[in-house]
């Protein structure tokens, strides 16, 4: 059947694939060696000559033995130079199609199509490399379920022609400016990462002219056999003033180069951001060095992400982020969750989720914070900091750093607050969770798509009641927090956990 509906529909690579690949691949180190060791009368280059030939071969051959096809119910692909390999990857199970084109890829006109299931640790399919246009076509064709119907999952109705994908007006548009993505990468977190970064790179390697500054307040007896940034930390013991004095100038010149940086980084990496919801499928293209193209179902969306550093909160922005089931181990870390919206105005979320979740209503959402007692938890935590690096500086400069507990003043104060952010809700069909004082993290999650759900009680948790309960979807990434709700009442969370596995077995879906 299969072969029937593909004998003639099937397709190659790009014809630039063999030389991306060989670039790519590394064998132009090769092909130079072979080549200078030819230019010293072969000493070198004789024996390398043969392994330049095989490897050129096996790439064009491996090229010309790559083929695919997408039939109204499939994507077929054939591979292989001594093995040969068929892959038939149903449609109703793609979770989404990404397009991903580097400097060098964007000046040939190609791109990587990464197609993702739910399965394996590595992508399902990749095509490295085809044109810009038949990657956009096996977006919207492969994206798109055959039929009219997707309500739900894998639900499929009378086949399309799978080769004319049928596009749909958009019901939900925007385009982020270069503007607002600088305003994101001076509102990101990012600064003070790379503030640290650069501080610590300077310490060990002393590649920043800081020491032409930090010279004019730090005594000269501490300059004798040390850089000068190494010095300001002796400074400490001996000149407490020219110490504070050199950390100011310090974090002004850092943190103005971490700020630039981050805006830099950040426009750079979501140069053109465009996302368009048409139908039941999300469009999502950004990026100027690396550009990337991508294209997902909206019923394959596992769960919903804002986060709001605490910059941003005070200037009501946020970053949106997406998840679904389809990323692999091999894919980067900050690519699992797909990017929604870089920068957003608080305003505009309900917009933003309405085209993920038409049915959810965010402006209504009621908090139920967690329990009083984590407030007297979030306070320890701080308090114990706090303690130690008094005890610490006590004893190795001065007394005067007892002083240093006054700040557990703030420390209750910050807790307070940080409690304030921690939170859950119900809204209809979806579980919201909250936490996070310095970055909060907002997560909306369809009871349809929970996995399991399961309660966490640290010793200190135990000691006062408390637990956190914690919401698995399909194909969270590790390197991200899973919903969760934070030091809930132990009781009032148990029977949290009971009342939403009954209402996900009241969804009646079973994969």
């Amino acid at each position: 059947m299969i072969e029937a509906e593909a004998r003639s529909g099937w397709r190659r690579l790009h014809p630039a694939t063999p030389l991306l690949n060989l670039f790519g691949g590394g064998y132009v180190l090769l092909l130079f060696l072979a080549f200078a060791g030819s230019m010293f009368d072969g000493r070198i280059g004789a024996p390398l000559w043969p392994l330049v030939a095989i490897a050129v071969g096996a790439v064009v051959l491996a090229y010309l033995r790559f083929k695919y096809t997408v039939t109204d119910e499939t994507l077929v692909i054939t591979e292989g130079i001594l093995f040969r390999r068929r892959r038939v990857i149903p449609r109703s199970r793609i979770q989404h199609i990404d397009l991903k084109a580097g400097v060098i890829q964007q000046l040939v006109g190609v791109a990587q199509a990464r197609i993702e299931t739910a399965g394996g640790r590595d992508a399902e399919a990749t095509l490295r490399y085809v044109s810009k246009a038949e990657g956009l076509r096996l977006r919207d064709t492969l994206v798109k379920l055959p039929g009219t119907a997707d309500a739900a999952e894998g639900a499929t109705a009378p086949a399309t022609v799978a080769t004319q994908p049928q596009t749909e007006p958009p019901t939900f548009a925007r385009r982020i400016t270069p503007l607002e993505l600088a305003v994101a990468g001076a509102t990101s977190n990012r600064a003070g990462v790379l503030v640290g970064l650069l501080l610590g790179g300077d310490f060990l390697f002393d590649f920043m002219p800081t020491d032409w500054l930090l010279r004019r307040v730090i005594p000269p007896e501490y300059l004798e056999t040390e850089a000068a940034v190494r010095a300001l930390f002796e400074s400490a013991q001996g000149d407490f003033r020219a110490f504070l004095i050199g950390a100011g100038i310090l974090a002004l010149v850092f943190g103005l180069l971490g700020w630039g940086l981050s805006v830099l980084l950040t426009v750079v990496r979501y140069f053109e951001f465009t996302l368009i919801a048409a139908g039941r499928e999300l469009r999502v293209s950004y990026g100027l060095l690396t550009r990337r193209e991508t294209g997902l179902r909206r019923s394959r969306v596992q769960n919903v992400l804002i986060e709001e550093s605490i910059l941003r909160r005070w200037l009501g922005l946020a970053t949106l982020r997406v998840q679904t089931a389809g990323y692999g181990a091999s894919v980067k870390s900050e690519e699992k969750m797909e990017i929604l919206a870089p920068i957003a105005r608080r305003d505009d979320l309900p917009e933003y989720l309405g085209a993920v979740f038409p049915d959810l209503d965010f402006s209504s959402v009621q908090w139920r914070r967690s329990h009083p007692r984590a407030r007297r938890r979030l306070f320890v935590r701080r308090a114990l900091v706090v303690i130690a690096a008094s005890i610490g500086f006590w004893m190795l400069f001065t007394p005067w750093a007892l002083l240093i507990l006054l700040g557990l003043i703030p420390a209750w104060l910050l807790a307070s607050l940080h409690y304030r952010h921690l939170g859950h809700a119900r809204l209809g069909s979806y579980v919201l969770t909250r936490e996070g004082l310095w970055n909060r993290r907002t997560y909306i999650v369809p009871l349809r798509k929970i996995q399991a759900l399961h309660m966490r009680e640290t010793p200190f948790q135990r000691r006062l009641g408390l637990g956190t309960v914690t919401i698995e979807t399909a194909g969270s990434p590790f390197e991200w927090h899973a919903p969760r709700s934070i030091d809930l009442g132990r009781a009032y969370g148990l029977d949290l956990m009971e009342g939403l596995a009954a209402d996900v077995r009241a969804t009646g879906l079973s994969f």
